[in-house]
């Protein structure tokens, strides 16, 4: 036999061995491994992927039975293509393929994406590669001052009030208002959230959309001319607390 004969199709090698890893009940096995074997890669490779998601969703894992969880892991690995070789993107894919790709089931809670992208929000922020905050927590001083908002601080509205999702808690309906979360991770690198009443909402998401402006110009964009002193008095107490957890920046050289 010529050399050409025994030649090896590396690619398609490959896709008939990642097709059976991905979904061993559709593709079949190869030809040339033995099943054990195929078995062993199989688990190893599925193992890996579950084990990445419970750990990065606890929340929806307990909420799930065995059998749920299973499904919803297996239906993940076997159907979505994801487009990065790091483990710690996997997440974000997971989210992609709720959003995209599973086709939802009667028994799913309603709630199920919004609590998978705040349990991603968390473990995000815990990884981010942006600078840590300084530990010196400055004052508001006049309302010249120059604010923004923390890199490490996500402002989120969700229908449901997945912050307070359990196994004791599973809600079927949305609530009347949503619900305003600010999940932020300070300079002793916890994350951590607050839920927000609508006034400290439209504080930062008016400081998010500005990027850097004055605590002034910030008051005078949620609060008509007619506002009582109280009210904006309260907002800057408010922007103080929020600086001091550091969720908002204060610039201390305007």
């Amino acid at each position: 036999m010529s050399k050409s004969q025994h030649k090896i199709d590396f690619k398609a090698k490959q896709a008939e061995f990642s097709t059976y890893i991905r979904n061993p009940h559709t593709a079949p096995i190869p030809s040339d491994v033995p099943a054990k074997r195929m078995q062993m890669y199989r688990e190893l490779f599925f193992n890996n992927v579950e084990s990445f998601l419970s750990s990065n969703f606890p929340v929806l894992h307990k909420i799930l039975n065995d059998t749920q969880w299973q499904q919803l892991a297996e239906d993940f690995f076997a159907n979505h293509p994801c487009t990065s070789p790091h483990f710690s993107e996997i997440p974000e894919e997971f989210i992609l393929f709720l959003q995209n790709k599973r086709t939802t089931s009667r028994d799913d809670y309603p709630f199920m994406l919004e609590l998978a992208h705040y349990e991603w929000v968390e473990m995000a922020l815990s990884i981010s590669q942006e600078s840590p905050l300084e530990t010196k927590i400055p004052q508001i001083t006049h309302l010249q001052q120059h604010i923004s908002l923390s890199p490490l601080a996500w402002i989120l509205t969700y229908q449901f009030p997945v912050h307070k999702i359990s196994p004791d808690y599973l809600p079927r309906q949305a609530t009347e208002l949503p619900s305003y979360l600010v999940v932020y991770r300070d300079s002793q690198d916890e994350v951590r959230f607050i839920e927000l009443a609508p006034m400290s909402f439209q504080l930062l998401q008016t400081i998010q959309n500005k990027q850097t402006t004055s605590i002034a110009h910030c008051l005078a964009a949620i609060f008509p001319d007619s506002s009582s002193q109280a009210l904006k008095d309260s907002a800057t107490q408010a922007l103080q607390q929020f600086i001091d957890k550091q969720i908002v920046i204060l610039d201390t050289q305007t």
